[in-house]
């Protein structure tokens, strides 16, 4: 027996445990209804606590890197940052909040219309774009303190380990909360 049939064997056991039976079924839960979580044979889920460790793992390596590297003091006190580039990437990300929160919270929750691509194109072509700004003004304001190495590390630290992992491990409304809360507290340490 094949890789490929012990897995449409075990999908298949799954589908009956649950009570669902074939294609037909499959259709009944399309947009307005739950979608059955298919998951590979030898995987873990998302959430396992495998998975959940990793992330806060690499969160606590990308922060101890960013305080190694003295990031927050230099962008509070340093002469060397450009400042002006620095203000318009704070500014980019807080409308990226801004508009992740009105899309998440009251579009998504509120309203109950489905956060995705084909609900939400324009809006989701201005938060790239949003990111774009934000990641070449911090680039721009952090390269002439760091360096170019340097600044491509620190930039990475933040999406990567400290943002993404966060966005992966808390829900959403806490995500927009904590966001908000870190940024006004910053904003007030930085003016």
């Amino acid at each position: 027996m094949s890789n490929a049939d012990v897995e449409a064997a075990s999908l298949l056991n799954n589908r009956q445990r649950r009570g669902q039976r074939g294609p037909a079924s499959a259709a009944a839960n399309g947009p307005d209804g739950p979608r059955p979580q298919v998951q590979a044979v030898g995987t873990l889920p998302p959430n396992h606590p495998y998975h959940q460790m990793k992330r806060v793992a690499i969160m606590g390596a990308a922060l101890w890197g960013l305080h190694e590297f003295g990031v927050y003091h230099a962008v509070l006190r340093s002469p060397d940052i450009s400042h002006g580039w620095f203000k318009l990437g704070l500014g980019a990300s807080i409308a990226t909040l801004i508009i992740k929160s009105y899309v998440e919270l009251y579009e998504g929750k509120t309203k109950k219309r489905r956060v995705d691509y084909a609900n939400f194109r324009q809006i989701t072509h201005a938060v790239i774009l949003l990111l774009l700004l934000a990641s070449v003004s911090f680039h721009a304001a952090l390269w002439p303190h760091y360096g170019g190495f340097k600044t491509i590390l620190i930039m990475i630290m933040v999406g990567y380990g400290v943002l993404l992992q966060a966005a992966l491990l808390v829900p959403t409304w806490v995500q927009n909360l904590v966001g908000a809360a870190l940024m006004t507290f910053f904003i007030q340490q930085y003016a």
